[in-house]
């Protein structure tokens, strides 16, 4: 029984660990991609509102 428990836990802690972790590396790519969907923008000649404007529009 207390195997079957300790399982579960370290299962359950595991599985927490992988998520919070997923997070943290989507949040990182979305902005590694935001950062370089302005500098694009930039270089194309839109103002600073417009990159926000488009940036969330896009991203989100």
């Amino acid at each position: 029984m207390k195997t079957i428990l300790t399982l579960g836990v370290g299962f359950w802690l595991g599985r927490q660990l992988y998520i919070n972790y997923d997070k943290q590396e989507a949040l990182q790519r979305e902005a590694k991609i935001k950062k370089r969907l302005t500098s694009f923008l930039e270089t194309n000649g839109f103002s600073k509102a417009e990159l926000k404007k488009y940036s969330n529009k896009i991203i989100g």
